[in-house]
C-alpha cells in the first residue's frame, strides 16, 4: 500500500478523538480524512493495511527461518573447525611438526653449504642409489653434528 501511514494515523486519531468528544471539529476532521483517502473507504484502507501487515509478518518469519538456518550452518562449521584445531593441538600434530622442522633444518643446512656439505655430497654421489629416507637423514644428521663440534 502506498499511502503515507503517519499522515493516515494522525488523521484517524483526530477523527476518533473529535467523534468521541462530540466536538465541532469532527466534521472538519472527517472531511480531511476522506480527502486523504480519495475514493477508498476507511474500511478498505484498514483491510489493505491488515494485508500488508500479514505479508510483512510472513516475510519476517521467512527471514527468521533463514537466519536460523544460517546459524545452524555456522554452528556446524564452527564445530568442524574446533575439531580440526583440537587435532592441530594434539600430540600427533606436534610429532609431525617436529619431524618437518628437522627436515627443514637438514635442507637448510645442505642449501647454505655449511662445513660438511661437500663431505655429504661426495658420499652421496657414488651411493645415491641406496641413499634414501632414513639413511639419507642419518647421513646428513651426522654431518651436521660434526659441523657443529668445535
Amino acid at each position: 500500500m502506498s499511502m503515507d501511514k503517519q499522515k493516515l494515523q494522525k488523521l484517524l486519531w483526530a477523527e476518533a478523538a473529535s467523534y468521541r468528544a462530540d466536538c465541532a471539529d469532527w466534521k472538519r476532521n472527517t472531511e480531511a480524512l476522506q480527502e486523504f483517502l480519495g475514493e477508498k473507504t476507511v474500511e478498505e484502507a484498514a483491510l489493505e493495511l491488515l494485508e500488508e501487515n500479514k505479508a510483512l509478518r510472513s516475510d519476517i518469519e521467512t527471514w527468521q527461518l533463514s537466519i536460523q538456518a544460517e546459524r545452524n550452518c555456522h554452528s556446524s562449521e564452527k564445530e568442524g573447525l574446533q575439531k580440526e584445531l583440537g587435532q592441530l593441538k594434539g600430540p600427533a600434530f606436534a610429532e609431525e611438526l617436529t619431524a618437518l622442522r628437522k627436515d627443514a633444518e637438514r635442507y637448510r643446512w645442505l642449501q647454505f653449504g655449511r662445513s660438511g656439505y661437500i663431505e655429504v655430497v661426495e658420499w652421496i654421489g657414488p651411493h645415491a642409489t641406496g641413499m634414501i629416507g632414513e639413511d639419507l637423514d642419518a647421513l646428513v644428521d651426522g654431518a651436521m653434528a660434526k659441523a657443529e663440534q668445535p
